[in-house]
């Protein structure tokens, strides 16, 4: 199959839908799905985060540095920090066949409907059960103060706006079921890329 190009797997939805846990089990179903991380101007929030690999840390002038040389396949600011999908990394993984994965926001996903990927490209919205239960994830995360709450839970109403640009949208209710969910679409896509 050495024609064959990748996908390229976004997975969007508001803070506290519970996106990395469903990336992160989904991942260890697909070995050979590769993530490739954010880059972000802001500070990393702990030693934790650092070691994640969600995230390559940079400073604002040198993201803004990147942008002016086209770097980024989509990059948005939120809350006065940059966060930008790497291009030629994903490029490449995409046109030697590989199937990527990452996290994006729908900024972001607005951005990718109108590049040309050397592969094809799956956006899949995660939902939360209700409001209400995205407010009870966010509290009891505890990485961010009231108003920042605040304002992630307002960007959601923008974000239900933007279903559109999605192919596949999945309610997390339990992670077990979404995680079935979304290997089961991975595991669709995947394969009709082979033919």
């Amino acid at each position: 199959m050495a024609n064959r190009k990748g996908v390229f797997f976004v997975i969007c939805g508001p803070s506290g839908a519970g996106k990395t846990t469903l990336v992160t089990r989904v991942r260890q179903r697909f070995p050979d799905l590769v993530y490739v991380p954010s880059y972000t101007s802001r500070p990393s929030r702990g030693p934790k985060e650092l070691t994640a690999g969600r995230y390559r840390f940079i400073s604002k002038e040198e993201f803004e540095r990147r942008i002016r040389q086209n770097d980024f396949l989509e990059y948005a600011s939120y809350a006065g920090h940059y966060y930008g999908t790497p291009r030629s990394e994903v490029q490449t993984l995409l046109a030697s066949g590989r199937d990527v994965i990452k996290e994006a926001d729908v900024q972001g996903v607005c951005q990718l409907r109108r590049r040309r990927l050397p592969g094809r490209l799956v956006a899949i919205f995660i939902l939360p059960p209700s409001l209400q239960a995205l407010e009870y994830r966010l509290d009891k995360r505890g990485t961010e103060s009231a108003a920042a709450r605040r304002r992630r839970l307002a960007a959601v109403l923008d974000e239900l706006g933007a279903l559109d640009l999605f192919d596949y949208i999945v309610i997390n209710r339990r992670i077990v079921q979404s995680v079935e969910r979304l290997s089961a679409i991975i595991r669709a896509e995947i394969a009709s890329s082979a033919n």
